[in-house]
């Protein structure tokens, strides 16, 4: 997962996206707008969960901090690009909750790209999904947000997926597992987090989650400059397959993944968005196996089921306990 996905859960609503909200269903059923911004974020789930295979391929050319850099710098100049016109209504509120998400976003995507170096790509894929159950589950221990008990037992069941996934065949774990845990755990603190500070409060979410990209990419720029070692004379070794990759995640991977959810969410359910972005890990394992020629045992292919079915019905029990509530 390379953008946070507080964006699919409804955590604001833009001003400048207002206009075509509404329009999901007529007469109880999805339309062809919600279909075609159900395919746009499918999309989003298969590209990201090629994410994982990418940034593992590429740890063999660049350090993690130019990485970040050069994929990010790419995707928040797109987004940028796209939405200039919008940029002068910028306000204090909007640029303080960017550069805040923006730090907690950079220690999330270091600690993946960090972590799918040291582990299964399919593994980094599964992992990071525990977010998804970790986000009711803080709400109610900070927040004091009621949740649906079954929130509960399915936890339990993607940390029992989490465990199966994590043990290898001398039954240890892997350090990349632990460091992809650490950033679920901050992942599913900054989507709590966004939600709680931005709710109510009239930000763009085009604007916030541009400067948020643009931090990432400061960032990187900032211990690449810091950091020992011949980090930016890896840039000019890159061969050009590996430019290729950089601008297929800070375009695909960032910018549209980025702007398919934003226009999901104008058309389309919070719930269904954050139900097709759930398919993610199940990409992330295809992509593994078919191009990496990653092999997942049997304990790992029940932990990750586990996994993915408890962050799917976790979405949809979640959803329908906030509709009741």
């Amino acid at each position: 997962m390379s953008t946070p996905d507080a964006r699919a859960n409804g955590a604001v609503d833009a001003p400048d996206a207002k206009a075509a909200t509404g329009t999901s269903t007529e007469r109880g059923r999805p339309t062809r707008r919600t279909w075609g911004a159900d395919l746009g974020v499918l999309g989003v789930a298969i590209v990201w969960g090629s994410t994982y295979v990418a940034m593992q391929w590429m740890g063999q050319y660049l350090s993690v901090p130019l990485f970040l850099f050069l994929r990010f710098a790419l995707g928040a100049l797109a987004i940028t690009v796209l939405s200039l016109h919008l940029w002068r209504q910028t306000s204090r509120d909007e640029l303080m909750l960017g550069c805040l998400f923006g730090g907690l976003l950079f220690a999330i995507l270091f600690l993946e790209t960090l972590g799918v170096r040291y582990t299964l790509a399919s593994n980094a894929g599964f992992l990071i999904a525990l977010s998804v159950m970790l986000v009711p589950l803080f709400e109610r221990l900070f927040l004091r947000v009621a949740v649906a008990r079954s929130i509960y037992p399915l936890t339990l069941l993607s940390l029992t997926g989490c465990a199966l996934l994590t043990l290898n065949e001398g039954l240890s774990v892997r350090s990349g597992d632990l460091i992809i845990l650490a950033a679920a755990l901050i992942r599913a603190w900054q989507i709590v987090l966004f939600g709680s500070r931005t709710k109510g409060r009239p930000v763009s979410l085009l604007r916030v989650t541009a400067i948020e990209l643009w931090v990432v990419a400061l960032g990187g720029l900032l211990l690449s400059l810091v950091q020992p070692g011949r980090s930016w004379q890896q840039m000019t070794q890159l061969p050009g397959n590996a430019w290729l990759v950089i601008v297929y995640l800070g375009v695909a991977g960032t910018a549209f993944a980025f702007l398919a959810q934003l226009h999901a969410a104008r058309v389309s359910s919070p719930t269904r968005v954050g139900l097709v972005l759930s398919t993610e890990p199940f990409f992330a394992a295809v992509f593994a196996v078919l191009l990496l020629n990653e092999h997942l045992g049997p304990l790992q292919l029940l932990g990750g089921g586990l996994v993915l079915v408890s962050a799917v019905t976790g979405r949809w029990v979640d959803a329908r306990s906030r509709r009741a509530q």
